[in-house]
């Protein structure tokens, strides 16, 4: 019985001591469960435990020492002071009322006459240094060997082996005939330690404490903080066998914590590595490894403590901490620029660091800080919303990224009223992150909250002008971007509300600021040229464009930016009086120069070179604006300078060799790694308040010598960027954007059979970039029979198509209009009677059941044979193009899809790998003739009747096929559930993508081609003009105007201002009543339809359509028609003066209006 009570009262005392509680009335318990007090305790041990008065003396004293420091209400779970939190101060110093009694008890101790008892020198060194003893402070512990060793300076015992693993409080299997020292921990060695002792988390405690008082001993006799801070640095062995070990105390005994039981461990663990962690920040840089382990240690040992323990302490590191990792990692090579193309998807190493303690630090705020009262701030969660921004920026600013600050800035909110930090941050969050309309309302809050704080004279309230300035200039071009994508009033709502933005920040701008000034005009001219493009008002458009060059002009005189330059090359290529195509390509080389990884500044600069028939040029241009972003780890520093090359004077066409010096495959990557981002910044590491972190020597240091408090995390924010950075689906559009102006100026140069085999390289980078190695659902068409004259093409034979309309190639037939299309498919020259006149002579077969082995074949015209041949490729030629898509497109996969299956007539040998018919897909001629403008499908649209060609070997026409029963209706619910489907915008893109290569299709003759791409533009989006606008032009080819005439009017239903539905139905109405008029000399030309076209047209000129050369020239020919001779001959002279210097796209729809 006797033994069991040894053992009690040894764990007993151990327990008592590790967990710090010093001022509990009853600390411990008997073996039977009565509680005891201290003194109860002592005695017991004393009584049972033989031979450790000593022991128990010490025990003690420490507890008398512990109660005298805490006399004065200073709580040692709530240590710091936020007005001076690094101040390191009198930690651990006695009050002059308590040196007394102090003095007797270290008095008392002295007389203990101990041998190998380290336990009492650390207990002397302890009271010296509370008696303000430095010295006698450093000379106890002169005596304790090896103090960072908790074994070495305890004789080991190897009968005290415990059996419970983990870092514990001692228990009950301890020996009485053990010694105090021999009972704290017993093991083999230091660093290799299976298991853990009784009493070992004492003997931790106690060596933690003592390197913690030699370190602050140090603080006040010596004036060398690398001195004390190397004492600091032999706790670091200690700590990792502290981290390492605790944990494992979780699992292996789930009832007691890891923090209440080893709470004076605890204590003495966060004040070491918090003093310091506070010098080694003012004299640490941020190169040195000793920082970045202490604050590791810090953040391992938080996980222990809950989030009211040492908040300020806590709070401190933390901001400490986030503050190193920004300033360490925001010039690091590894983040990209920030509008660098299609960014990694691999955030970096560090963000993971940050947002664990982000995320610490947030726990901790949520329990130390509340609801400001009437009049006051929750300071600390405004910066640490500012601090959480600074981390977003130095990862990037990526979309991607922005969800978890959006988080914490929703968290802030409910400890935060009306905080325009919040706001501020909300805004240009909430944009990039997509969520544009909760964009607009934060936006109007922020300027609500700070323009009624500025009125009532509340400046703490008031934002700072700077930051009001750029966040409403911001907020301007953010509205701007709206407008453009709108189609209906509100763009034009948006508009002027970011004209009134723009006036709201004139009025706090700082004149002498020539880089804000700069930025204004800059949003200025924009404002004007969006009000030009919305407003859609001929009367003040040209006053507009005017007013829009007139900013761009001021804000490169002020302070001159790439993307200055690039709107200003933009206003000077707009048809019109100021129009300087030369000027224009200079500025977009400048952009070029300044912002090198912009792809929309290669893609401008491309285009314009198009306008001005630079065409190899143009395409050198455009080759290097596709290499931006592509295996950038694989580019070779290539000879010569690419930006230099493009700097270059223009040559005389046929002058120079190859590309006319523009490097086209290599990009030099230093140069476009090391050029300074949007020229708003002389450094990285400059911030809004003009702040620059501490340096010396080239060495970057957290904290100046010196610092008592932190900096506010607002010096850590970068000037708010000339634009965001574009997203992942944005680098896609305007990486693809910039494909399809290549293969528009590829087909203008080589032709439709050129342009072609580039199709096969376009659709691999698109299945490369998203990942889509699954082919495209097949449409509807393909599983339903044709009624129609036409015989498909075989899977193995290449096609023999007939002559169709080929556009004569020059540069005014290779624009791209809103359609998507590459063209127009018109030219000034090519008139209602000449295309009357070239009927395209296609051999058409009717489709007719077949087993999965026969082969079709499109029967051939000899006097067209010639033609076909030159068109088409060889099989060897197919075979190639065949084996590319398999390697490139569909490498891994079993089922194996060719191009020609791919964008073909989708004749496929398996009838059972065709899909079956949807229910929501109507018959043709009843959608079209009953129901012009319902949205339907073009899936299971019935070819229209059966026609015969003259030159089909005497084959007798095949009647069409009765048509099936009507589909079933769906089930409501599937109903409801396809009205609300919305195709995403790159779903939109894709089907621009696939309307384009159906224009090239049916301008190489292969119409059945043709018809499978406007398929597969539908799958991906039934609502994109561009796919009727292409199944108009495909049933025109065919000459099946009223079908033509029905997919325009569709189109024109699905989007009312598109131009080239407008253009082509009007071209189709004049061809009509033209034919009329020729047929029969004499006759009356149907002037209603002439009436109408030149209605229609005449809108479309004065608004979207004023700078289209076809909408002018077809009103031309209808103001003709109409007898009017005076505005036929002023619409051929405008049409003509637009035809002349156009690019190969549509500018607006390639690159866009505004950055």
């Amino acid at each position: 019985m006797a033994h069991a009570k040894d053992k009690h009262y040894w764990f007993q005392l151990r327990a008592t001591l590790t967990a710090g509680q010093w001022s509990a009335q009853y600390p411990a318990k008997a073996p039977n469960g009565t509680a005891l007090s201290w003194s109860e305790l002592l005695r017991k041990f004393k009584k049972h435990c033989k031979g450790f008065t000593e022991v128990a003396e010490v025990a003690s004293q420490t507890q008398a020492l512990a109660l005298l420091l805490g006399a004065n209400s200073t709580d040692e779970d709530q240590l710091g002071d936020e007005h001076s939190i690094l101040v390191l101060g009198n930690d651990c110093i006695l009050p002059e009322e308590r040196i007394e009694e102090a003095s007797a008890a270290y008095e008392s101790l002295q007389k203990l006459n101990s041998t190998n008892f380290d336990s009492l020198h650390i207990a002397l060194a302890y009271y010296s240094y509370a008696l303000g003893r430095p010295a006698d402070c450093l000379s106890h512990l002169a005596k304790v060997s090896n103090i960072p060793d908790a074994q070495s300076h305890i004789p080991s015992a190897p009968t005290t082996r415990s059996d419970i693993s983990a870092l514990q409080v001692p228990g009950s299997q301890a020996e009485s005939s053990s010694s105090w020292t021999s009972s704290l921990v017993s093991s083999d060695s230091c660093t290799s330690i299976a298991d853990i002792k009784d009493g070992r988390a004492w003997a931790m405690t106690e060596s933690v404490r003592s390197i913690c008082l030699q370190g602050m001993s140090l603080e006040k006799i010596s004036s060398d903080p690398q001195k004390v801070l190397d004492v600091y640095a032999t706790a670091l062995p200690l700590l990792d066998i502290i981290e390492y070990e605790t944990p494992r105390t979780l699992t292996a005994s789930p009832s007691p914590t890891s923090f209440t039981n080893y709470r004076e461990l605890w204590r003495w663990v966060e004040r070491l590595i918090y003093r310091a962690i506070t010098l080694a920040s003012r004299t640490c840089s941020l190169d040195e490894e000793l920082l970045w382990s202490l604050f590791k240690h810090y953040h391992s040992c938080s996980v222990h403590w809950p989030a009211t323990y040492r908040t300020e302490h806590r709070s401190v590191i933390a901001v400490l901490h986030l503050r190193a990792l920004i300033l360490r990692n925001r010039s690091s090579p590894s983040i990209s620029s920030p509008h660098s193309p299609l960014p990694s998807d691999k955030p970096p190493q560090w963000l993971g660091t940050a947002r664990s303690v982000i995320k610490e630090y947030q726990t901790i705020l949520s329990s130390s800080t509340y609801f400001p009262k009437a009049g006051q701030h929750n300071v600390r969660v405004e910066d640490f919303v500012d601090l959480c921004v600074a981390v977003w920026e130095t990862s990037g600013a990526l979309d991607d990224r922005a969800r978890w600050v959006l988080d914490i800035l929703w968290w802030a909110t409910r400890l935060t009223f009306n905080s325009y930090r919040i706001f501020r941050h909300m805004t240009r969050l909430l944009y990039v992150s997509g969520d544009s309309e909760l964009a607009k309302r934060t936006l109007r809050l922020y300027v609500q909250v700070v323009g009624k704080s500025r009125e009532a004279g509340f400046d703490e309230d008031a934002d700072t002008d700077r930051h009001w300035v750029e966040t409403l200039i911001e907020g301007s071009r953010m509205l701007c971007r709206l407008s453009l994508s709108r189609n209906d009033y509100r763009g034009a709502e948006e508009a002027t509300e970011a004209g009134e933005m723009i006036e709201k920040a004139k009025v706090r701008l700082d004149k002498d600021d020539k880089e804000l000034c700069s930025r204004v005009d800059l949003a200025e001219g924009i404002w004007e040229s969006v009000m030009a493009i919305t407003a859609q008002d001929p009367h003040t458009r040209p006053a507009r464009l005017t007013q829009a060059l007139s900013h761009f002009v001021k804000s490169i005189g002020t302070f001159p930016t790439p993307s200055a330059y690039h709107h200003l090359a933009l206003a000077l290529a707009r048809p019109g009086p100021s129009q300087d195509l030369d000027q224009a390509i200079t500025c977009a080389r400048s952009a070029v120069e300044g912002e090198p990884r912009e792809i929309r500044h290669w893609h401008l600069l491309g285009l314009l070179l198009t306008a001005d028939e630079q065409w190899d040029k143009a395409k050198g241009v455009l080759e290097v604006g596709a290499g931006i972003g592509e295996n950038e780890s694989a580019v070779d520093h290539s000879e010569g300078d690419t930006v230099g090359d493009v700097k270059e004077e223009k040559n005389q066409h046929g002058e120079g060799s190859g590309l006319n010096g523009v490097q086209t495959r290599e990009v030099d990557a230093e140069k476009l790694e090391g050029e300074v981002d949007n020229g708003h910044a002389d450094s990285q590491l400059q911030n809004g308040n003009g702040h620059v972190p501490e340096t010396l020597g080239g060495q970057v240091y957290l904290l100046s010598e010196g610092s008592t408090t932190v900096p506010p995390a607002a010096t850590l924010l970068q000037p708010l960027p000339d634009r965001p950075h574009p997203s992942k689906s944005e680098a896609y559009k305007h990486a693809l954007q910039l494909r399809m102006t290549q293969m528009t100026l590829a087909e203008h140069m080589e032709g439709p059979e050129g342009a072609e085999m580039r199709w096969v390289d376009v659709f691999s980078w698109v299945a490369e970039r998203k990942g889509t190695t699954e082919p495209q659902p097949r449409s509807s068409m393909d599983t339903v029979a044709q009624s129609t004259n036409t015989r498909a093409l075989s899977e193995s034979s290449h096609s023999r198509a007939g002559e169709v309309i080929a556009e004569p190639k020059t540069p005014t037939t290779s624009n791209s209009r809103p359609d998507g299309q590459s063209s127009l498919g018109l030219t000034l020259s090519n008139t209602p009677q000449a295309l009357s006149e070239k009927a395209p002579p296609i051999m058409i077969t009717p489709a007719t059941p077949a087993e999965p082995n026969s082969q079709f074949h499109l029967a051939t015209d000899p006097l067209n044979e010639k033609r076909s041949l030159s068109i088409d490729r060889d099989t060897s030629a197919g075979k190639k193009v065949q084996q590319m898509f398999k390697n490139r497109v569909h490498k891994g996969q079993a089922r194996i899809t060719t191009i020609s299956k791919k964008i073909g007539n989708g004749m496929v040998r398996n009838p059972s790998a065709r899909l079956r018919p949807t229910g929501s897909a109507p018959d043709f001629h009843s959608v079209l003739q009953n129901h012009h403008y319902q949205a339907s499908s073009i899936h299971s649209r019935r070819r229209l009747g059966s026609f015969t060609h003259p030159h089909h070997y005497n084959d007798s026409p095949i009647d069409s096929p009765p048509p099936p029963p009507p589909p079933t209706l769906p089930p409501a619910q599937e109903s409801k559930t396809k009205k609300v489907t919305r195709a995403t915008g790159e779903d939109t893109l894709l089907s621009d993508l696939w309307a384009m290569s159906a224009a090239t299709f049916r301008r190489l003759g292969k119409i059945e081609q043709a018809k499978g791409a406007i398929q597969e533009a539908e799958v991906k989006d039934q609502n994109n003009p561009a796919v009727w606008v292409q199944l108009g032009l495909y049933y025109h080819a065919l000459c099946h105007d009223r079908q033509a005439i029905e997919a325009f009017q569709k189109a024109l239903f699905i989007s009312p201002d598109d131009v080239a539905a407008s253009v082509h139905l009007c071209r189709i109405y004049l061809s009509a009543a033209s034919s009329k008029s020729n047929q029969k000399s004499g006759a009356d030309v149907d002037m209603d339809k002439v009436d109408l076209v030149a209605g229609m047209l005449a809108y479309v000129t004065r608004a979207v359509g004023w700078d289209v050369p076809e909408a002018w020239y077809f009103l031309a020919k209808a103001y003709g028609l109409q007898g009017r001779k005076d505005r036929e001959r002023e619409c051929l002279t405008f049409a003509l003066t637009l035809s002349e210097r156009r690019s190969v796209r549509d500018i607006g729809l390639a690159v866009g209006w505004c950055l």
